[in-house]
């Protein structure tokens, strides 16, 4: 066997060694990634549950009888600072005429069972880049619910 074959086939298998070693980099980039993504879902996932819960709260204690109108959108913000709640109201549901507001987005139902029932159209957002890429985290859903 020649020398120069031995020193070519050194090179080939320090080749070979670091081609396997960027693909094990690039793998687990790929998996950290999917893992802060995954972990930046779930927070915003939770975030929104309480974001619903905390504006029935504030639909239930919203005063009225001040110009006799209704309440249309409620904001939050994380105590980290982090994620951003918009809240539309896009509807009222009411059966008796005294306890509808009066407002445009009101709307008087036949039946009993749905009374109360409000539709919200919530939007969580990121409020800063939170991801190494730069893109916004947005996540939103519209539910019915009864205070």
């Amino acid at each position: 066997m020649k020398k120069a074959f031995g020193i070519m086939t050194a090179l080939f298998i320090l080749v070979l060694i670091s081609f396997l070693l960027m693909l094990v980099l690039k793998v687990s980039s790929i998996s950290i990634k999917h893992t802060k993504d995954a972990y930046l879902n779930t927070q915003a996932e939770l975030f929104m549950q309480s974001s619903i819960e905390n504006s029935l709260l504030a639909i239930e204690g919203y005063d009225r009888s001040n110009n006799n109108n209704c309440l249309k959108h409620i904001n939050f913000l994380s105590s980290d600072k982090r994620f951003e709640a918009n809240i539309t109201i896009l509807r009222y549901y009411c059966y008796d005429d005294n306890d509808c507001p009066n407002c445009d987005i009101a709307r008087h139902i036949k039946t009993d069972t749905s009374h109360g029932s409000t539709l919200l159209k919530i939007v969580v957002s990121t409020t800063n880049s939170l991801r190494n890429d730069g893109k916004q985290l947005k996540i939103s859903r519209v539910t019915l619910q009864k205070p």
